[in-house]
């Protein structure tokens, strides 16, 4: 399972690169392998729905059913994030011992043997230091997501098209702010459980998107713009699912995890392993050219000198 999950990773990776780097005009290879067929069956949603708001409910439709096909996977990769931060708060303590270790070492062995017991808590203890993320769902949703925005930005049928009143081929501020709107609501109940001084650092970063959507939504069209409210009111879901599902997986994550081996632990155990002599070498190497400039001033001294 793991290898197939690592092959699909690697296609996807080269999959992005291969449509990414052609651009997103309508020769692009993003629009006529993914956005021309998707701009297709809007076209026919649309023609099915008929009236002059076919095209916006095709959006809609489109881009909802696109969400719902990745949900579960939004949803798994969420439920190991987040067990994966619980698991991290309550390793806090012993992080913070081997930073403070860390930063206090006065050689590179002491250096090194601090870092090799903070790689060893986090392999010790079952802990990802990537956070939990899964690269194949990062992955899989970029060609799909950017496929759909290269449809809804070149599809014929949206000439002239409206959605409500709203002409879809123009900017709509109701549209940018309604995104918005919906961006900043599920940016803050994604800081609800983040720790106050993770907070502290991580509120400006979080509330960038919302307002970079919102200025995007601005300038774009209002086909763009509805796009972004449909996708906003599912990604809003999802962290709505997360923020109930909290609770839960910290009571699981506090029944069944335990702390394998603390940092004391390790520590007693690099002490009596053998030092990497790389490290060692390496600083010795960063002192050589200090102690050799020095030479060669004291001889160019002694030379001005004669």
């Amino acid at each position: 399972m793991k290898q197939l999950k690592r092959v699909l990773t690697i296609a996807f990776v080269i999959l992005d690169i291969v449509l990414l780097t052609g651009g997103y005009d309508q020769n692009s290879r993003m629009y006529r392998w993914i956005g021309h067929p998707l701009a297709e069956v809007m076209t026919n949603i649309a023609h099915f729905i008929g009236g002059v708001d076919g095209i916006g409910w095709a959006i809609v439709i489109i881009t909802a059913i696109l969400r719902l096909i990745l949900l579960p996977f939004f949803l798994n990769q969420q439920v190991n994030t987040t067990i994966n931060q619980i698991k991290m708060q309550t390793l806090k303590p012993e992080i913070d011992k081997l930073q403070a270790i860390s930063r206090k070492a006065g050689t590179p062995e002491e250096q090194q043997k601090a870092s090799m017991s903070m790689m060893s808590l986090y392999r010790e203890n079952d802990v990802s230091v990537m956070g939990g993320m899964s690269f194949l769902t990062m992955a899989m949703q970029l060609p799909v997501f950017s496929g759909l925005y290269s449809a809804i930005l070149h599809a014929p049928a949206l000439k002239g098209a409206s959605f409500f009143n709203f002409d879809l081929g123009k900017p709509q501020l109701v549209f940018a702010i309604i995104a918005g709107i919906i961006y900043l609501a599920q940016a803050w109940l994604m800081m609800q459980h983040m720790p106050q001084e993770q907070r502290k650092t991580s509120a400006a970063m979080m509330f960038i998107s919302p307002i970079m959507i919102f200025g995007f939504a601005m300038i774009a069209s209002g086909a763009i713009g509805l796009y972004f409210v449909v996708g906003g009111i599912f990604a809003l879901i999802q962290s709505l699912i997360q923020h109930l599902q909290r609770p839960g997986l910290e009571k699981r994550v506090a029944g069944e995890f335990k702390i394998k081996k603390t940092a004391d632990d390790l520590m007693a155990e690099a002490a009596t392993a053998p030092t990497n002599p790389s490290i060692l070498n390496n600083a010795q190497a960063s002192r050589k050219p200090s102690q050799s400039n020095q030479s060669k001033k004291g001889r160019n001294a002694g030379k001005q000198k004669r």
